[in-house]
Formats: C-alpha cells, sequence, structure tokens
C-alpha cells in the first residue's frame, strides 16, 4: 500500500515537472525570436553626434530590450525549476531500484509461501486418503466382528438346545462348554447361562423320570 503511494505521488510529482519543461521549452523559443530582433535593433542604433562611442535608442526599442530582459529572467527561473526535474528523477529512478528490491523479495516469499500451500495441501489430500482407508477398514473390521459374533451366539444357541437332548449329549455338550470357558472363550456369564439351562434339563429329566414312575 505504501509502495502504491509513492509510485502516485512520483508521478504526480513527474507530471507538474513536466509541464515546467513544456512551459520553459515554450519561452525558449519566444526568446529565440525576440534575441533575433533584438540584435536586429542593437545593429541599427545610430550614434549620437555630439559624444563618442555613443549611440541614440528610441523609447520602443527601449522598452523592447527591456521586455526581452524580463523574458531572460523568466526563462532563466522556468530552467532552474527543470534542475529539479532531474533531482526528482534521479529520487525516481533510486526509489524504483529500491521497489524493485522489493517486489523481488515478496515475489521470494509468495513463491516460498505457494510451495508451502501446495505441501499443506499435498499433505492434507494424504491425511484425507489415510482417513478414508482408516473409514474402510474400521467398516471392514465391524462387519467381521459382527460375523463373528453372530457364529459365537449361533455356538452358544446350539449348545444350550443340545443340553434339552438325550442325556449323553447333553453331558458332552456341557463339558465342552466348561472347556470353552476354561479356555477364555466362554466368560462368566456365558457359562452361568448354560449352567442354568443344563440345571432345567436336568430338573425337566428327573421330573420325567417322576412322572413315569408314578403310572
Amino acid at each position: 500500500m505504501i509502495m502504491v503511494h509513492t509510485i502516485i505521488k512520483m508521478k504526480e510529482e513527474l507530471e507538474n515537472k513536466q509541464k515546467d519543461l513544456e512551459k520553459a521549452n515554450k519561452k525558449s523559443l519566444e526568446l529565440d525570436i525576440y534575441s533575433n530582433d533584438i540584435k536586429d535593433t542593437i545593429y541599427n542604433l545610430k550614434k549620437t553626434p555630439l559624444v563618442k562611442n555613443a549611440y541614440t535608442i528610441s523609447e520602443i526599442d527601449k522598452n523592447k530590450i527591456i521586455n526581452y530582459i524580463d523574458k531572460v529572467d523568466n526563462t532563466n527561473e522556468e530552467y532552474k525549476k527543470i534542475q529539479m526535474l532531474s533531482i526528482t528523477l534521479s529520487n525516481v529512478d533510486n526509489e524504483l531500484k529500491d521497489n524493485r528490491e522489493k517486489i523481488k523479495v515478496l515475489t521470494e516469499n509468495n513463491s516460498a509461501l505457494d510451495i508451502k500451500i501446495s505441501t499443506l495441501e499435498k499433505n492434507i489430500e494424504d491425511k484425507d486418503n489415510q482417513l478414508d482407508k482408516l473409514k474402510e477398514e474400521n467398516f471392514n473390521l465391524k462387519m467381521t466382528v459382527n460375523y463373528f459374533q453372530n457364529l459365537f451366539n449361533k455356538l452358544v444357541n446350539f449348545i444350550k438346545k443340545k443340553l434339552f437332548k438325550k442325556l449323553e449329549d447333553r453331558e458332552n455338550y456341557m463339558n465342552f462348554s466348561k472347556d470353552l470357558y476354561e479356555h477364555g472363550i466362554f466368560d462368566e456369564n456365558i457359562i452361568k447361562d448354560i449352567r442354568d439351562e443344563y440345571m432345567i434339563s436336568i430338573n425337566n429329566s428327573n421330573k420325567k423320570q417322576r412322572d413315569d414312575l408314578e403310572r
């Protein structure tokens, strides 16, 4: 923002100095015309008859010379202003060199920032891909867990049903359940549940035997 303001200020100053230069050139051209006229006037002066090396001059010619001198003075003032143009141009050149260095640094910083942004975007893309992969693996893991959980539940239900079959099967499956518990496959709740089913099955069998004997 400061750089833009400086350039605008320099541009305005150059425009003003350019106007001064145009004025000076115009007055210089006018001065050339007056110079020829003044030369003619001076060459045509007449000597005075009574005083040696003296000339007579008319009022009109005198005014011409005075106006010429004024124009010379004004033109000199304009050219003094032009000298400031040279200083301004020098300042502009130095300022431009400084700004070029600043622009170069800013460009390099911007390029470095672009590289960092590209690297970050690549990292984000990689993380997104990893996250998608983890989500997919998590989904597959859940499906696998659900699958084996269903198989496990079917196994427990299968054993419970076998407990209500004939005596030999009941004892075999109860012993099989105890082995699974001892190996850490069944937990306390499951083995307790199976024992409860086992006891119900035994009670049912005993009751049936008593009923048969009573008949």
